[in-house]
């Protein structure tokens, strides 16, 4: 452990004098005016520093980061504003905040009757302005000009001041949940909620809506993904660095301010203490500097830390707990009286059991060891260099260290297949399999009867007919074919997207279900292919090389157990499809003309998507258009605690609508359904 000479010499020179001068072996002759200017000087750094004491516990310490929980998504319409704007359409004109919600709200009301009332735009207008669109007279008043605002009684004014919830705040919320509840096709569970939607009542007054000066009303801060926070600031537990990191690096020295509060009392003794020519107090204050001195007499000690992390499985399944171990050594001369130990878990393991943090001392040439277990999902998890924090024996400065060792643990997504089809489209190639088509050939389902031909099989000739009526006709069956198929995931940064912070996102969903429906396709006899949307530009996960670089996500549609294995290993590897969110948004729509370009005319498409942003029914629509069978198996990550939430789900109703009103098969997949049901639900003929 290094000692600082000069503080701990000064400390003990404090101390000593300020003895002698209690005890009267030394006399200091000072006039009352230099008395007045010490005392006036301590006073005022031992604000200084009672001020920084105070700032100090506003900033949180990096140890406590929480690698242990993985990064949170946000969830669709976390601001109003950002709901509202889906619908409102963009005008040269200046307009306030609170005219631009209205203005929103408006046309998402008309989004609706258009679609699921099947009112034509001037119809849906005209009810709006009428007030007859809704039975909630709140909502109707909010909307329009011509019907007058409710009268409310004095309990309900009362209420309101309580829970100081403005008239605008009010008419936004009842207005939100009155355009959800128009067309509302979530199940008969949920309609009971939508119906108290309608009224409002299901939402609280205490609701995260808050106004501005201006009318404007927002409901959770929005997602801020350069800084990995949301729009409160508030930290997203994501440790990295861009540094190369091989055994132990040091990091950064800093005060832990632990012996500040001494400095502060000894400072302000000292300063009280001569303004009142009391030699006590003086005597208190200038043994808490001693206290002081010894606190900056010491230095962290030099740390050489070996770490050996053991992984129980290093290829789980999806779902898998797996246990790890962790072995520190120090492997130093010196002893290691504070050592605090973070290890340095991937965002794609949730601990589950166990604490991957560690406090102790370590003497020289001692181990330690620490386990947990980890819940795995899809993905290829490399560990961060694991956070070390060595302390001094006063506590009152620390050093860390990130301590590096290679481990990487790859789960591939499981490909097995789904207990019902795949929905595909009744288009196909020209290759036997599965596929029913509409033309008549070779198969097992009955097409036709046609006259016989001589080179027709005897095999496929109507014999009951021959019996009967003496003339030759054959049978012809529905033709099987093989579907070309290409699985297109959607992994842009908007589709970083779940229910809940803490729930599985959409895009780790789609992957998952990626696997399945390969499975299904290849096990049916048919070619698949995979192809990704999403940024190619990522950070190593465990940060140690930077960024890469890698081409967009493309296989082409083939089969065989070669071609299985590569798919699968591409959905755990491929960056496109980590299960962090982007940092930054990716061009993707040259990934997307490129895509376009590789696809044969025969080829199917199997798109996953959230469709929680325009584009996204953009990209299905231009598929459409270029010839290609499209059909959307959209992962819900909507919610509705909130009137942004709510509007969210709207449009995301809306974009739905329009994509099957344009021929497009879009398959939702509920928040709490697994993939297998989605597809039984949609070959009964189930909708929601």
């Amino acid at each position: 452990m290094t000692v600082r000479r000069l503080p701990l010499l000064l400390g003990f020179l404090a101390l000593g004098c300020g003895l002698a001068v209690a005890t009267g072996s030394l006399e200091l002759s000072l006039t009352d005016s230099a008395i007045g200017i010490v005392a006036l000087i301590a006073v005022l750094v031992g604000l200084r520093s009672l001020g920084r004491r105070s700032s100090r516990r506003e900033r949180p310490n990096s140890a406590e980061a929480a690698p242990e929980r993985r990064i949170s998504v946000p969830v669709p319409g976390q601001s109003l504003s950002s709901s509202v704007a889906d619908f409102r359409q963009a005008t040269a004109e200046y307009t306030t905040r609170g005219r631009r919600t209205i203005d929103g709200l408006r046309a998402a009301a008309v989004a609706v009757l258009t679609r699921f009332e099947g009112d034509t735009v001037a119809d849906a207008t005209d009810r709006i302005e009428a007030g007859t669109w809704t039975d909630d007279p709140i909502a109707a008043a909010f909307l329009s000009d011509s019907v007058d605002r409710p009268k409310r009684s004095l309990r309900a004014r009362l209420q309101r001041i309580t829970d100081r919830e403005t008239a605008f705040q009010r008419g936004v919320r009842h207005t939100a949940a009155a355009i959800a509840s128009v067309g509302y096709d979530r199940g008969t569970a949920e309609a009971g909620t939508a119906g108290k939607a309608e009224s409002g009542s299901d939402v609280p007054s205490s609701s995260p809506v808050s106004g501005t000066s201006s009318g404007e009303t927002s409901s959770l801060p929005e997602y801020d993904y350069q800084r990995g926070t949301t729009g409160d600031s508030t930290p997203t537990p994501r440790r990295t660095t861009t540094e190369s990191v091989d055994g132990v690096q040091d990091a950064r020295t800093r005060s832990t301010d632990y012996w500040l509060g001494i400095g502060v009392v000894a400072l302000l003794a000292v300063g009280i203490g001569a303004l009142v020519e009391s030699a006590g107090v003086v005597l208190i204050g200038v043994i808490g500097i001693g206290y002081a001195g010894f606190a900056r007499a010491l230095e962290p000690p030099e740390l050489e830390l070996e770490l050996e992390r053991t992984v129980e499985d290093d290829a789980p399944d999806p779902g898998d707990d797996v246990d790890v171990t962790v072995t520190l050594t120090n492997t130093s001369s010196g002893f290691v009286s504070d050592l605090r130990f973070v290890d340095g878990i991937p965002a794609g393991l949730a601990v589950t059991d166990g604490s991957s943090r560690l406090g102790t001392a370590l003497r020289p040439g001692e181990s330690v060891s620490l386990e947990y277990t980890v819940t795995v999902q899809r993905g290829n998890h490399q560990f961060d260099p694991a956070l070390a924090i060595v302390r001094d024996l006063s506590r009152s400065t620390e050093r860390e260290y990130l301590v590096g060792t290679e481990t990487t643990v790859t789960c591939e997504p499981e490909l097995r297949p789904t207990a019902a089809p795949v929905p595909l489209r009744t288009t196909a190639a020209a290759f036997a399999g599965r596929l029913t088509t509409s033309e008549g050939g070779t198969g097992t389902t009955f097409h036709s009867v046609r006259e016989y031909r001589p080179n027709d099989s005897l095999s496929r000739i109507d014999w009951n007919r021959r019996a009967k009526t003496g003339e030759l006709a054959t049978l012809q069956f529905h033709e099987e074919r093989a579907a070309r198929v290409v699985v297109l995931v959607d992994a842009r940064r908007q589709s970083y997207l779940a229910p809940a912070p803490d729930r599985a996102h959409a895009v780790d969903q789609s992957v998952t279900a990626a696997g399945r429906i390969a499975a299904s396709l290849l096990d049916a006899g048919d070619t698949v292919g995979l192809a990704g949307l999403g940024p190619t530009d990522r950070e190593q996960g465990s940060s140690r090389t930077g960024r890469r670089r890698t081409e967009p996500c493309w296989l082409a549609p083939a089969s065989g157990r070669d071609h299985e294995i590569q798919f699968q290993e591409l959905l755990a590897t491929h960056p496109q499809f980590e299960t962090l969110p982007p940092d930054q948004n990716s061009r993707w729509f040259s990934q997307f003309r490129t895509i376009q370009r590789r696809l044969s005319a025969e080829t199917q498409i199997v798109l996953l998507s959230p469709l929680c942003d325009p584009m996204a029914a953009d990209i299905a629509r231009r598929l459409d258009a270029g010839g290609h069978a499209v059909t959307v198996v959209s992962p819900d990550p909507t919610a509705e605690r909130t009137v942004g939430h709510r509007l969210a789900a709207v449009a995301r109703r809306v974009r739905r609508f329009d994509l099957e009103q344009a021929g497009i098969s879009v398959v939702d997949w509920g928040p709490d359904e697994s993939i297998d049901a989605v597809f039984a639900r949609h070959a009964a003929g189930g909708s929601r």
